[in-house]
C-alpha cells in the first residue's frame, strides 16, 4: 500500500518530490533534508546503531529543538511498521495510491485514490 498524506499534497509533494525521497542520496535534495532522512532510515532501521558521524551531521543541520520534533515525528510516522511486518496493512486503492487526511478528531479520512 502507499499512501499520501493531503496535507503534504498541499504544500507541494507530489510524485516527483516523492521519488526524490526515495533515492535521497542521489537526488537534488538540500543537505539538511538528505541528513534528517538518513537520520530517519538509521532510526527505523536500527536506532541503537545511529554512528556518532550521524549524530555530528544532525546537530550541525538543526537545533535540539528542532531534533526532538524531527525524533518525534519520525516515531509517529514509523508506526505502521508493525502492520505491514505482520501483513495487517490491506491496500486502500489496489495497485494505486490513496490519499488521507486527519480530522479534527484525529481519525483517518480517506481521500479520493489517485492515479499510481
Amino acid at each position: 500500500m502507499s499512501l499520501r498524506l493531503g496535507v503534504a499534497r498541499q504544500h507541494g509533494v507530489d510524485e516527483t518530490m516523492a521519488a526524490k525521497v526515495d533515492r535521497y542520496e542521489s537526488s537534488d535534495l538540500p543537505a539538511h533534508q538528505k541528513v534528517a532522512l538518513r537520520l530517519t532510515d538509521a532510526f527505523v532501521s536500527a536506532p541503537g546503531e545511529i554512528d556518532p558521524g550521524l549524530a555530528a551531521e544532525v546537530r550541525l543541520h538543526f537545533t535540539p529543538a528542532q531534533i526532538v520534533e524531527l525524533m518525534l515525528d519520525i516515531s509517529k510516522w514509523s508506526t505502521q511498521k508493525v502492520p505491514v511486518a505482520l501483513g495487517l496493512d490491506g491496500e486502500v486503492n489496489p495497485g494505486g495510491l490513496a490519499l488521507f487526511d486527519f480530522g479534527t478528531d484525529g481519525k483517518v479520512m480517506w481521500g479520493p485514490p489517485i492515479a499510481g
